[in-house]
């Protein structure tokens, strides 16, 4: 058993060397599938233009790039922006495909050849949404947001992804702007129908009184009375004294003090030093029409700015010469392998 296993294992050796030295034998068959593959890779490289990518990572703002739009909002009852808010409508729009379409024809398009402007804009488009992504790389982290762009131009790859965080950022603070002017102006107004009503209740409240010093006027006239009498206060004094001065008893103030206040009352040009709480109302009001938010809101964080790149990110000529190698070698030993079997073959048969 040993002898047969000992000469088994040697044929198996002879065996492989036979093979190594055929293929050295045959050398000229595995170098030129091998070359050839190489020659291919290295046309390839050279006529494929690189493409380039630039990255711009982006965090949430942080509660300063965002004081502009909370100011005094709590005192003026207006809601709050939190950075968490803010952030959130910054990402409506970088995800949306109004930006992307507006980009696109806005950016993209006028930077086309003419021959690329031929084509359909279906087809441009389908292109540009395989050159921009916005993406949240890291599921564990989707508060970091990434903007790639391919282009075989570095610097425009650059320009883009800058251009298309400063479009989304844009649209997010005009949106803010107008949700927080779009408050103060909805507040404004409820604080101004407060006035008006307060200012008309006590126009009414003033007709009142005058009807009914008119109606105490000719009561003191009927029976005579021109001027309070001692009587009169003491009669105040025993029964109520809101009668006294509102109500059924009002003519006993006389009808010369009856006749000035209803003079008074009637040439009064405006209530309003008499309407208890009207200045706070108007002090509020006039609170809001100042509000001003400056113009050094950020509603991202820019992390890192998409540079200029400086090496081709397609094709990868290490990876594409190493493959070429590789698929040529293998070509070359099967063809070494047939084509040494084959005369060997018809050696034996002759």
């Amino acid at each position: 058993m040993l002898t047969q296993r000992g000469t088994a294992d040697s044929s198996y050796h002879l065996d492989l060397f036979d093979y190594l030295r055929l293929l050295l034998h045959r050398w000229r068959w595995v170098a030129g599938p091998t070359l050839a593959a190489l020659a291919c890779a290295g046309l390839y490289l050279l006529l494929t233009a690189p493409v380039y990518q630039a990255r711009t990572t982006l965090l949430p703002p942080t509660p300063a790039s965002i004081a502009g739009y909370n100011q005094d909002n709590g005192r003026a009852g207006l809601p709050v922006w939190d950075s968490d808010a803010v952030y959130s409508a910054f990402q409506k729009y970088l995800f949306s495909d109004s930006l992307r379409l507006s980009f696109f024809r806005e950016t993209v398009l006028p930077g086309l050849s003419e021959e690329q402007r031929r084509r359909p804009e279906g087809a441009l488009r389908r292109a540009f949404d395989t050159q921009l992504q916005a993406l949240a790389p890291d599921r564990l982290k989707p508060y970091i947001l990434q903007v790639d762009v391919l282009s075989e131009q570095p610097q425009q790859a650059a320009d883009w992804a800058n251009a298309y965080v400063r479009s989304a950022e844009r649209l997010a603070d005009q949106e803010i702007r107008e949700t927080v002017e779009a408050s103060i102006h909805q507040r404004g107004a409820q604080l101004q129908r407060q006035i008006d009503l307060l200012r008309e209740t006590a126009l009414k409240r003033r007709k009142d009184r005058i009807a009914a010093l008119k109606e105490a006027l000719q009561i003191a006239r009927s029976v005579g009375l021109e001027s309070p009498q001692a009587s009169s206060m003491r009669v105040a004094a025993q029964d109520n004294l809101a009668s006294f001065i509102d109500g059924s008893l009002l003519y006993l103030r006389g009808s010369k003090a009856i006749s000035e206040e209803i003079a008074l009352l009637e040439a009064r040009e405006s209530d309003d030093p008499f309407i208890e709480s009207l200045r706070d109302l108007e002090e509020q009001k006039a609170f809001l029409g100042g509000i001003r938010m400056p113009d050094t809101m950020r509603t991202v964080q820019v992390d890192q700015l998409a540079l200029l790149p400086d090496a081709p990110v397609k094709p990868r000529a290490v990876l594409v010469l190493l493959a070429a190698l590789l698929i040529g070698l293998i070509a070359g030993t099967l063809l070494a392998s047939v084509l040494g079997a084959a005369t060997m073959r018809k050696g034996e048969a002759r």
